[in-house]
């Protein structure tokens, strides 16, 4: 009976020991947690979008792989400190790298410059946007796409006794055109990966995908699909964000809405170009055809000086 009993407080301890050692090892979060600061997390993916920035610049030479350099241009009315972080501008351009990536552009920030200005974005679009010229024939660069981040001006609403109206200008830039070599991007946008990619995809030949203003509006027929909206044959008729009132978010689909002839509405939600809210079971995109557009515009003059 002795023996028994030896042999069960051998058998209790044996355990008790591989059970202690086992439950002391996992939770000695000590390891991981009892050096942390607070800032390790936000200057670790700093670093690491630094070196993404780094490779690129230093990427063989593939011809598959456009290397555009940006040159960033913070606005402000004084040069005391620069008024956004860093790493806001280097998440931007690594969310606008992997819009771009089936258009084989990969950016990266050859040079960040403070200027002084007390315009705001809103002041651009004064007398036609001639403010807007005026700035970009004064700071663009030549062989650099300047990205300007400017401060909003105004209130977004406006208050009468009897009405509210609000609206906020994320950013714009001409399309496809020579007379400037820039993006515009608001300080509360610059954080949307929608505004950036959407902005910097005007600057490369995509239209609007419910554009009539230049060239008509989208008729349903296959056979115009390249001559009039946004004459890319792969994004389908869109009546404009005004009839967003008919986009169910649940299904990500724009419901009940007809054009004169009957045809039925079904605009890509999630499109870059499109100027619905963002649908969260969907991811933003280009179509192929958008990205055919902007790759061929990378082979016109005007375009091809921005390649490294």
């Amino acid at each position: 009976m002795l023996q028994l009993k030896l042999i069960y407080v051998w058998i209790f301890l044996l355990f008790g020991l591989v059970s202690y050692g086992q439950v002391k090892e996992v939770k000695d979060w000590c390891v991981s947690q009892c050096d942390a600061v607070g800032d390790e997390k936000h200057n670790t993916e700093l670093v690491l979008l630094q070196m993404d920035n780094d490779s690129i610049m230093n990427l063989i030479s593939n011809p598959t792989v456009k290397k555009i350099p940006l040159r960033i241009g913070i606005i402000q009315s004084d040069t005391a400190h620069p008024e956004i972080s860093e790493i806001v501008i280097r998440r931007a351009v690594d969310n606008l790298n992997q819009s771009f990536k089936d258009v084989h552009f990969s950016f990266y920030i050859e040079r960040t410059d403070l200027i002084v200005s007390d315009l705001k974005l809103e002041d651009l679009s004064a007398n036609a946007y001639s403010e807007y010229n005026k700035f970009s024939d004064q700071y663009d660069e030549e062989d650099m796409i300047s990205i300007y981040i400017f401060d909003h001006g105004e209130e977004f609403c406006n208050i009468t006794p009897n009405s509210i109206s609000c609206g906020r200008t994320g950013g714009f830039s001409y399309i496809l055109s020579e007379r400037t070599n820039n993006i515009v991007l608001s300080r509360f946008d610059i954080t949307d990966i929608k505004v950036v990619a959407h902005e910097m995809a005007h600057f490369w030949g995509l239209y609007h995908t419910f554009e009539e203003y230049q060239f008509g509006k989208d008729d349903f027929k296959s056979e115009n699909c390249h001559l009039v909206g946004d004459r890319v044959c792969d994004t389908p008729p869109d009546p404009g964000a005004i009839f967003e009132v008919h986009v169910n978010y649940t299904t990500c689909e724009l419901q009940n809405l007809e054009d004169e002839n009957g045809n039925a509405y079904k605009p890509m939600i999630e499109n870059y170009m499109s100027y619905y809210k963002p649908c969260y079971l969907k991811e933003y995109k280009f179509t192929e055809g958008q990205n055919h557009v902007m790759m061929l515009a990378g082979r016109q003059p005007m375009r091809q000086k921005f390649f490294r």
